[in-house]
């Protein structure tokens, strides 16, 4: 497979630009050839352009637009831009399947802006928890004293631990899209495990509503669509069902008789079943567990900085106590 020379990955507001600019123009009846090549032409970020330049490659030798860009930009793209992507070819509804990808990277791009912006009020008040204590003994330092050193190691270890925290993180994240077992842990994260859950199963309705409408069987659809979740946990669970399918079990229950899917979106699903509108509920469900997801982080915005700052309050009063208390026993020490 060849290699697109880019090895981070794209960021969410690119991809939700890049996918809403080709979904104008595949939408305004635009040859895919002419709409690369007029994105192209208006200077786009290194990303882009490997991503673009790959997808024009592909097609030029005669492949799909999901083959193209699964061979020639893999190291910016996930199963679920690819899977979504190729549905959308197979059922004519290209157009559809990018302003899918547009609003769901829209909504990452905007959770993720939220979450940092939340972090920074604790991350500042953290630094003066551990500067404001070695203040006064950096003014009054004797020459034996070593204040400023011990402020500098203090906060080299303060980066250390969050750029190991920060990596230990995104393993973690990245091993639950496989094992089950990890994603289940990450799962039960206060605020956090919340909207992961919700926005694995958004991405598993956004791609299962795209086959449904490709007319792609139950079962490679329930397939399809597990490992697009970027979940281990639905991704496994959905392995099980679509092999329940397969043998005649009705989707719903084969959802249910895993125990990993929610009871109400089984129940949504077995009444859709009957009513024949099975699409239609995973398009709800779609938009329901994205709008419950942004809630989610709404919710963990608003108390991880409560908790940051409890902590770092804690801290704070913690160094001025043990300040306080080197300062008394010094002087203790001369009396005696």
């Amino acid at each position: 497979m060849p290699k697109t020379g880019i090895k981070s990955v794209m960021k969410h507001s690119e991809k939700a630009t890049l996918y809403r600019e080709l979904a104008k123009l595949t939408d305004a009846d635009f040859h895919l050839d002419r709409s690369l090549a007029f994105l192209l032409g208006q200077n786009p970020s290194p990303q882009k352009r490997v991503f673009l330049e790959g997808l024009k490659r592909g097609l030029e030798s005669g492949q799909s637009v999901a083959e193209s860009i699964q061979t020639h930009t893999a190291g910016l793209v996930g199963g679920l831009e690819i899977a979504l992507i190729e549905a959308g070819e197979r059922s004519g509804q290209l157009a559809n399947a990018l302003n899918h990808l547009t609003r769901y990277f829209s909504a990452m791009d905007g959770a993720k802006r939220q979450a940092s912006n939340a972090l920074i009020y604790p991350l500042i008040l953290l630094h003066l928890a551990i500067f404001l204590p070695e203040l006064p003994a950096i003014i009054v330092a004797q020459e034996e004293d070593h204040p400023l050193r011990r402020l500098v190691l203090a906060l080299i270890g303060l980066w250390v631990t969050l750029f190991a925290l920060t990596a230990l993180w995104r393993w973690l994240t990245q091993k639950a899209t496989e094992s089950a077992t990890v994603d289940a842990w990450l799962n039960r994260v206060p605020f956090v495990g919340t909207a992961r859950q919700h926005w694995a199963l958004a991405r598993f309705t956004q791609v299962a509503h795209a086959c449904l409408l490709a007319a792609i069987n139950m079962s490679e659809t329930i397939r399809i669509s597990g490992n697009a979740s970027q979940s281990g946990v639905l991704k496994q669970a959905s392995q099980l069902a679509a092999e329940m399918v397969v043998e005649g079990e009705q989707l719903s229950l084969a959802l249910a008789e895993t125990g990993d899917f929610p009871a109400e979106f089984v129940h949504g699903i077995a009444t859709a079943e009957e009513v024949g509108r099975l699409d239609e509920e995973m398009a709800r469900w779609t938009a329901a567990e994205t709008m419950m997801a942004n809630e989610a982080i709404t919710r963990a915005s608003l108390w991880l900085p409560k908790i940051g700052y409890a902590l770092v309050a804690l801290f704070t009063a913690y160094r001025i106590i043990m300040m306080v208390q080197g300062i008394y026993s010094g002087m203790l020490k001369q009396f005696e």
